[in-house]
């Protein structure tokens, strides 16, 4: 999940067709709110990014967004409805971003590549990442953010299973086995990552590149072909 990419300027055209399956796992939870309301949810993504979890109270998310504490149970319903709108925005717009620049790639080798560099990305992406490590305890809390999560990953797994193969074989138990790993060792080189910010991801990244190249390789030998 923690892969975060920060660059600027880059936006998705929702109105553009999406690949099969992958649009975003929910609609934009911000679309449709009010002026203040999006002043709320950004500003409680600030102090989240600024204090972690601890610090994300009432009072401080009005304070920076310079309303009272009653614009919060009045625009959202109280502090849990609003965490779960600002766990289901930052997913949202990491979703729309991921897969507009991933469709800018037309052979499923470029995908691969893209998909790899993002990944490695990803891992040095510390800010954002520590957004994700903060929220993740109170959502594995709560049920109804952790069904969320769940979701979210299994769409992740979509995602990279829609890089690795053509359509027709994406239902394969291989595929979809191959695209969890992808996804497991994007997670687990980002914790690496935020506890050791020395570690020699980009090294790990060419070897693990260099494995995934040739678990493919075998696979296109198994449906009989080697590009879309």
């Amino acid at each position: 999940m923690a892969r975060r990419d920060d660059r600027a300027g880059r936006r998705h055209d929702e109105t553009a067709p999406w690949p099969p399956g992958l649009a975003p796992p929910t609609a934009d939870p911000a679309e449709d709110l009010s002026p203040t309301a999006k002043r709320l949810l950004a500003a409680a993504r600030r102090v989240l990014a600024r204090e972690g979890f601890s610090g994300l109270t009432l009072e401080a998310i009005t304070a920076e967004a310079g309303e009272n504490k009653a614009a919060i149970r009045y625009h959202f319903g109280g502090k849990d409805a609003l965490i779960t709108t600002l766990v289901e925005w930052l997913d949202h717009d990491d979703s729309v971003r991921l897969v507009a620049q991933l469709q800018e790639e037309r052979s499923r080798s470029a995908r691969l590549d893209l998909l790899v560099e993002l990944q490695r990305e990803g891992c040095t992406s510390h800010e954002a990442n520590q957004l994700f490590f903060d929220l993740l305890p109170h959502v594995l809390r709560d049920p109804t953010l952790r069904s969320r999560l769940g979701e979210l990953y299994a769409w992740y797994r979509e995602l990279d299973g829609w890089v690795l193969a053509p359509e027709a074989e994406r239902s394969r138990d291989d595929v979809r086995r191959l695209a969890a790993l992808a996804v497991a060792v994007g997670d687990g080189l980002t914790i690496q990552c935020a506890v050791d910010h020395s570690f020699d991801v980009d090294a790990v990244y060419e070897l693990w590149e260099r494995l995934f190249r040739g678990a493919l390789e075998e696979l296109a030998d198994a449906y009989g072909e080697r590009e879309e």
